[in-house]
């Protein structure tokens, strides 16, 4: 467990308005806190974002013995990544133009510059690409002349495939390394199927694709409103799985700091995202998220859209839930439970939901499967699954204990929105 006190100090220096006065007090390096520091600014995504924003302001030198160092270490190594996947990203490209597959990349290197400054502070794990659902076959077949398989094909939702695992996933495996195996997720909407979020999406973001070149590769990427509908939706959807990256939120925080007086662009974000209260919740939630942890303005017309989905309970988690919850360490916090009502409104579906989230499956448990025949092989991977599920069902377990106090503190959190929703002096 990290001290919140430090985290804050890195969201503090990585906010639209920064603040730096706190570098000096985070921990050495060599301690047991600042490895554990270290490591949920890797897995939150921000070790890199924050060495930027530290670099470009020239206060590196604020930072503790062995932090800047550290911090450099990771982005060359990021760099030789980021270039290992752009190569990666160009074959698939070529692939599907090849075979006249239309495929639109999601998320990763297209969300540059909109959404962050440069394709190597993102620490990018696999690839998506939207296609139309009668390609769905054809794609596979591509993908499987290109080393990739799956185990299933889901023509009404998310297909997964992966090139041969050789490599045992462990917990202390260099996330900056080159990749031991590849990812392509295939996607027929900007929003997979959820039986807790009956959702409407637009249906034709293939009809407003476009070409951009981002460091060197040419991409197919679908237009930006739609980029932006899919970045809020795609916090929104991990959140309510149980984590959610911190770099998701920041770079949503800086795309609406960098497009905050394009009214006609929000105006587009709205028409495409549609009016049902689910659909501005989730606004409402992420762009909350965004404000408070990084200062990011909510332009007029989007404020406009989602302010009768603040609501008392909604604000009253934001206040004084949030920060806990989006800062937690992997594998995430149970917080975000007390908020259910405000997206699940139906009694059943919600406590469906609940178990869930109380009870998971063994979805949360697989590391993958490992490409060998090899006794050993087969051994040690059992092994460290083992291990893994043990991680995350003691942090589970935890969070399980602690759920009545944070239901106590709810419940005096709600009591004092609703009396300030009806007084005139809050």
């Amino acid at each position: 467990m990290t001290d919140l006190s430090h985290k804050q100090v890195i969201l503090s220096a990585l906010s639209l308005q920064p603040d730096f006065t706190g570098l000096a007090t985070l921990p050495p390096l060599s301690s047991r806190h600042g490895s554990a520091l270290v490591k949920w600014l890797d897995r939150s995504g921000l070790a890199l974002f924050f060495n930027a924003r530290l670099a470009e302001t020239g206060v590196l030198g604020d930072l503790p013995d062995g932090w800047s160092k550290a911090l450099a270490d990771r982005q060359i190594r990021n760099i030789a990544r980021t270039q290992d996947m752009l190569a990666e990203a160009q074959r698939l490209q070529l692939a599907f133009e090849s075979a006249s597959i239309v495929a639109a990349s999601l998320k990763g290197f297209t969300l540059t510059p909109d959404f962050n400054k440069s394709v190597i502070l993102r620490h990018q794990v696999d690839f998506d690409y939207l296609i139309a659902p009668h390609d769905v076959w054809r794609t596979a077949e591509v993908l499987q002349a290109c080393g990739y398989a799956a185990a299933s094909l889901n023509e009404a939702g998310e297909s997964c495939f992966r090139t041969p695992l050789h490599h045992i996933p462990t917990s202390s495996d260099d996330l900056y390394a080159l990749q031991c195996h590849r990812q392509v997720d295939l996607h027929i909407s900007l929003w997979e199927p959820a039986p807790w979020f009956p959702l409407s999406v637009p249906d034709d973001s293939l009809t407003f694709t476009e070409r951009r070149e981002i460091a060197g590769v040419d991409f197919r990427c679908v237009s930006l409103e739609d980029r932006f509908l899919m970045q809020v939706m795609h916090a929104f959807r991990h959140s309510f799985r149980s984590w959610v990256r911190v770099s998701w939120i920041l770079e949503i925080a800086t795309f609406l700091h960098n497009y905050r007086g394009h009214s006609s662009l929000w105006n587009r974000v709205i028409q495409r995202a549609g009016n049902s209260q689910l659909v501005r919740s989730i606004f409402a939630f992420v762009l909350g998220l965004a404000q408070r942890l990084f200062q990011a303005p909510i332009p007029p017309p989007l404020y406009s859209w989602v302010r009768s989905a603040m609501t008392p309970p909604l604000r009253a988690w934001l206040d004084h839930f949030s920060f806990d919850w989006v800062t937690s360490d992997w594998p995430g916090s149970l917080s975000n439970l007390l908020l259910t009502s405000e997206f699940i409104p139906d009694p059943a579906l919600r406590r469906r939901y609940w178990r869930s989230r109380l009870l998971p499956g063994a979805a949360q448990t697989s590391l993958g499967v490992v490409t060998s025949r090899g006794t050993r092989q087969r051994f040690e991977h059992q092994a460290a699954r083992l291990r893994y599920v043990a991680h995350r069902a003691g942090v589970h377990l935890k969070d399980i204990v602690t759920l009545p106090w944070r239901g106590f503190r709810w419940r005096r959190a709600l009591s004092s929105a609703y009396r300030c929703g009806s007084a005139t002096n809050c």
